[in-house]
């Protein structure tokens, strides 16, 4: 885009941080879209037992303790079980508005995201919780990095252009590569926005009830 095929005027290293920032802007209109920004990950961390003695009336901050994801957008759901054990007897914990005022027991049995973090009970013994999330993307650090959403080069070449275009005070140039660049992020969240529509989803009728056999117009 800038006609520097040898970059000459823009070397890698002059143009890294203004690819960062476009590629923020892009993850923060993927964001408002709502569209998934990288397929759900699983991960298994360990959340070691409380003390009984000094551990009261708190919640455990789980992103206080090792192995917790730094790139975590929002949890989906958290499966436990005693630490060591058998994969099949991971269980499902129960996502709750907050942490319920209970006895401390071998389990964890509650979850709560509030503040950007996840809390729980707190447990008499070691335990493993896994956590299936949304993650944010990676920012690309080098010119060899992946960038995970297709045809995101559409929108990142030319924002990126006229980045470098506006540092020069080039204001025309830059204009005109911002506009095709929101041109192609318009296209990119059109096709992202239809990839999910084609999603197959079971549907129920509207005002079914779960387990019922008729929708409530047929009384």
């Amino acid at each position: 885009m800038l006609n520097d095929e040898e970059a000459a005027n823009w070397p890698d290293q002059k143009m890294l941080g203004k690819a960062r920032f476009a590629f923020q802007e892009l993850e923060a209109e993927l964001l408002l879209w709502g569209i998934p920004l990288l397929s759900t990950v699983i991960m298994t961390m360990d959340v070691p037992k409380v003390n009984t003695a000094t551990f009261i009336d708190m919640d455990l901050d789980l992103s206080q303790l090792p192995g917790y994801p730094s790139d975590m957008v929002l949890p989906i759901w958290l499966k436990e079980r005693i630490k060591n054990e058998a994969r099949e007897n991971f269980v499902d914990m129960v996502e709750t508005a907050y942490i319920p005022n209970v006895s401390v027991d071998t389990a964890l049995r509650y979850w709560n995201w509030r503040e950007g973090r996840i809390f729980v009970l707190g447990a008499l013994l070691d335990n493993q919780v896994q956590i299936r999330y949304q993650r944010v993307i990676p920012t690309p650090g080098v010119n060899t990095d992946t960038i995970f959403v297709p045809m995101a080069q559409l929108f990142l070449s030319y924002r990126i252009a006229s980045l470098c275009m506006e540092s020069l005070k080039q204001w025309d140039a830059s204009d005109r590569f911002k506009n095709l660049a929101e041109e192609n992020m318009e296209r990119l969240m059109r096709h992202n926005v239809k990839q999910q529509q084609n999603v197959p989803a079971k549907r129920r009728p509207y005002h079914r009830g779960l387990g019922r056999t008729r929708v409530l117009r047929d009384f």
